[in-house]
């Protein structure tokens, strides 16, 4: 979760809380119905990976280069793949 909204929650009373609450209910139960919850646990691929942390691809290459992320190889100089899981945990560390 970015800063901007773990601060913005954090500014919320209970009450709004409960209204944001109410209004987000009908959206997830939709999701839920339609199978289109979070996505399971899977490997992903230096551009997927970028992505979802929102980086570049480029700037990915620099934290596995610094050995600042979590990564997979099948060998030396091979591609690189990343498991969404792992990079949950690198994001909440940070």
């Amino acid at each position: 979760m970015s800063d901007l909204a773990t601060a913005l929650l954090d500014a919320l009373d209970d009450d709004a809380l409960d209204r944001l609450a109410e209004r987000l209910a009908p959206r997830l139960a939709g999701s839920l119905a339609a199978g289109t919850g979070p996505e399971p646990d899977r490997w992903l691929t230096t551009r997927e990976a970028a992505g979802y942390i929102g980086r570049s691809p480029n700037g990915l290459h620099k934290l596995t280069a610094a050995r600042a992320i979590p990564c997979s190889q099948d060998g030396p100089g091979a591609r690189c793949y990343f498991r969404r899981s792992d990079l949950d945990a690198w994001m909440r560390s940070r």
